[in-house]
């Protein structure tokens, strides 16, 4: 007898909530039917599947590697009952979509206006995470497609990019601080350097800058974990940023910050769209995909 659904659901759900009473709650099913389920799908596999002990239960090897292709075949069934009720004319259904800083202030706002007039019914859900979360949840299936902000498309087979656009990057500081007055790259020296670059590679850059111009490499590089925390450390901090113009042009709406024009132009920032290689796309997010590509073309 092969692997069940409701088996598969089960084995999710318990590495989920951790537990199998949390498997139940969030399945409205009983304690003992969840056991019952993991059991039979040990059965079935040949292998043990959870380890059990008086403190609750650990995903065995086996169930690690299970594990992701079960959550595969859960979510998209799940899509394919969506994708029916919209066959049906019920459009309803959700769109879950990641994305970057970037995207939140350039293309995705008037794309989802237009998205939400024609599909009211329809929920989207916006995950703003770092890019390599962004990818793990694409392998996953728990979303539909990503919007990531990266000089070069990501070197991963598992994922289709499409580049929707391109825009310079800025070297910013604050325009009330002391180096809103730096005139060369050596009144940066003893600057601290702000940035929000997962990849590691910007410090790299900035070293190589420093290094080109006969100058020691800045020794305090600050990095953040979001736009939110890089911006409410340059207000209170004189630093230098760097930001992609679209960016920029929101956080310097008051005229807080200045470009700083002599340093060497970054390499510029492009918006990708990314899903998940031989991903089937649902009606609602094949539509929202095409009202950014629409978007794009003409930005």
């Amino acid at each position: 007898m092969g692997m069940k659904l409701h088996q598969l659901r089960a084995l999710v759900a318990v590495a989920d909530h951790g537990s199998i009473v949390g498997a139940a709650r969030a399945l409205f099913v009983s304690q003992p039917a969840i056991t019952k389920a993991i059991r039979e799908l040990e059965a079935d596999v040949g292998v043990t599947l959870l380890g059990r002990s008086v403190s609750g239960v650990t995903l065995m090897p086996a169930a690690k590697s299970l594990l992701q292709r079960a959550r595969l075949i859960v979510l998209e069934l799940e899509r394919a009952d969506e994708q029916m009720g919209v066959e049906r004319g019920i459009l309803e259904g959700r769109v879950p979509i990641g994305l970057s800083a970037l995207a939140a202030l350039t293309l995705l706002p008037s794309a989802y206006a237009r998205f939400r007039q024609d599909m009211p019914q329809v929920r989207a859900e916006f995950l703003e995470q770092p890019m390599s979360k962004l990818l793990d949840s694409l392998r996953q299936g728990t979303l539909d497609f990503a919007l990531i902000s990266a000089s070069h498309a990501p070197s991963d087979a598992s994922v289709q990019s499409t580049e929707l656009a391109t825009y310079p990057a800025l070297f910013v500081v604050r325009a009330n601080g002391l180096l809103a007055k730096a005139t060369s790259l050596q009144d940066l020296t003893d600057a601290e350097w702000l940035y929000t670059d997962p990849s590691g590679t910007y410090p790299l850059y900035i070293a190589e800058l420093f290094k080109q111009n006969g100058l020691p490499a800045p020794h305090r590089m600050t990095k953040c974990t979001s736009q939110a925390l890089l911006y409410g450390i340059s207000l209170t901090c004189d630093s230098v940023i760097s930001w992609p113009s679209p960016i920029f042009e929101v956080v310097n709406a008051t005229g807080q910050f200045r470009k700083l024009d002599f340093i060497e132009k970054l390499a510029d920032v492009k918006l990708f769209l990314i899903q998940r290689e031989g991903a089937i796309i649902t009606r609602p997010a094949d539509y929202f995909i095409r009202c950014l590509t629409d978007l794009a073309k003409n930005f």
